[in-house]
């Protein structure tokens, strides 16, 4: 499945989600609560592409952190992962471990790649 790639104003990369067979909402990773040494994240699946033939997922995640009541802080992260590692329950674990490590050395936006 072809999802073209255009620019919106301000050169910010944006997917046409027009055509997705996969919704972020029914992933597994989405919503979901991270611990990690900065304390817990919640992880929003923003976008879903389907790229190499429906067997590689591009995501791009918001992360969050609340300091308080009314303060959190956010970073974005682009993902190139198997769609399998997210289907099976042992590797969907080695994914959050990448996004735990991936937050605890890191400060920044950033993009991961992951293999099988």
């Amino acid at each position: 499945m072809f999802h073209q790639l255009s620019l919106a104003s301000g050169c910010c990369a944006v997917w046409n989600t027009a055509e997705m067979t996969i919704q972020p909402e029914k992933l597994p990773l989405h919503l979901s609560r991270i611990e990690t040494s900065q304390g817990t994240w919640l992880i929003a699946v923003y976008s879903v592409a389907e790229v190499e033939g429906g067997n590689t997922l591009l995501l791009n995640l918001t992360l969050e952190q609340s300091k308080d009541s009314e303060h959190f802080r956010s970073r974005e992260l682009g993902m190139k992962v198997p769609g399998a590692m997210l289907r099976d329950p042992d590797m969907f674990g080695k994914v959050v471990d990448r996004i735990r490590h991936w937050i605890e050395t890191t400060q920044e936006d950033g993009f991961l790649e992951l293999g099988q």
